[in-house]
């Protein structure tokens, strides 16, 4: 028994004592009206439990009746025989009674509640536990599914390597007496796209979060223009129709520049022959549309449907491994927007992108981003 329990049951049998002492000395009678003798109930119900609470119930009927005894000794004129000391008793006795019984089921009650409450928090610790698992679970099954993918990706990785590469050694064969320092510019810019391609690959080998930031549409798709125009040839016209105003988005810049380029290319594979490969950007509604169109083969709406999901192609096994189309989908509405696809066989294709139109980056945010 802890040391508190103890401290009461000694109470309450202080407290009892001191009753029977009083119903000893001065009767049942002359303590009619006085409600202390409920206070042990009380505080044997509230502190004992149901078994403290019953045995306190039964002393204090033995109070009582110790209180009768002495009113009949004493010749109290309500209580002179028997008969009368036992109807001066049952009053105090239903009181006590009721008073036992209502504690009894608010303590029945208490105790359920008690119940209730322990088997909840253990459930939401299981739950909590359970939860834990999952996102673990799921982490690894992320992880697992990026490093799967990882190995799909480097064919197509290494296909755009090779129109970097290209699009370098066209600058650097140039012998038209062209500027040397746009030239020596150009091929800084496609070995910068060389890096971004590399540091995608660790990304997606670290799995790491996407780096975002705020930047401006058009500007983006300005510094790409050379580079899918280099990628086309002479073959495909390239027209680009830029808003005049700031387009600003928030998203991973480089899985942006990618999946325009991914686009790109997949028109250009699209239109066999000449062609015309138009880009225009546009603000409308509080969003950034960004339209990518080819007057290629088009698709037929079977393929459309489908042209989003992972590893889906319709090109030969070495030209497509499926998943660009995938990650441009994932990146877009990962940045809170999405991509339509408007497309019929003979008709060409065209891809919109809609995204957030974000405020101007400020000093400080463009600091956080270096």
């Amino acid at each position: 028994m802890s040391l508190p329990r103890k401290l009461a049951v000694l109470l309450t049998a202080f407290g009892l004592c001191l009753l029977a002492l009083s119903h000893y000395h001065y009767g049942l009678a002359a303590q009619q009206g006085l409600l202390i003798g409920i206070v042990p109930l009380l505080f044997a119900g509230l502190l004992l439990g149901r078994t403290g609470l019953w045995a306190t119930a039964a002393a204090y009927f033995a109070v009582l009746l110790i209180g009768a005894w002495a009113d009949q000794r004493h010749g109290v004129a309500d209580a002179s025989t028997w008969t009368e000391a036992l109807s001066n008793l049952l009053q105090p006795v239903m009181g006590c009674a009721i008073v036992a019984l209502i504690l009894d089921r608010l303590i029945l009650k208490s105790d359920a509640s008690r119940r209730r409450s322990h088997d909840l928090a253990l459930l939401c610790r299981q739950l909590e536990v359970e939860m834990q698992e999952k996102e673990r679970s799921q982490a690894q099954l992320v992880h697992s599914q990026r490093m799967d993918a990882l190995g799909k990706l480097a064919g197509n990785v290494a296909h755009d390597f090779n129109n970097l590469l290209s699009v370098i050694l066209g600058y650097a064969t140039q012998r038209d007496g062209g500027d040397a320092a746009g030239r020596m510019a150009g091929i800084a810019a496609a070995t910068q796209r060389g890096k971004q391609m590399t540091d995608k690959l660790m990304t997606l080998a670290r799995a790491t979060p996407p780096r975002r930031e705020t930047f401006d549409v058009n500007d983006a798709v300005a510094e790409l223009l050379p580079m899918i125009e280099s990628m086309f040839g002479k073959r495909i016209r390239v027209v680009a129709t830029l808003c005049r105003q700031a387009a600003w988005i928030h998203m991973d810049l480089a899985e942006f520049e990618a999946g325009v380029l991914n686009i790109a290319k997949n028109a250009g594979d699209a239109m066999t022959g000449e062609g015309t490969f138009c880009i225009e950007t546009e603000i409308a509604d509080g969003d950034v549309l960004l339209r990518l169109a080819d007057d290629g083969c088009g698709m037929p709406p079977g393929v459309v449907a489908r042209i989003f999901d992972p590893f889906f192609t319709t090109k030969p096994a070495k030209q497509g491994t499926g998943i660009g189309l995938s990650v441009v989908y994932r990146t877009v509405t990962e940045s809170g927007g999405r991509v339509d696809v408007d497309s019929a066989p003979g008709q060409g294709t065209c891809f919109t992108l809609r995204l957030p139109l974000r405020a101007a980056p400020t000093a400080a945010m463009k600091a956080s981003t270096l």
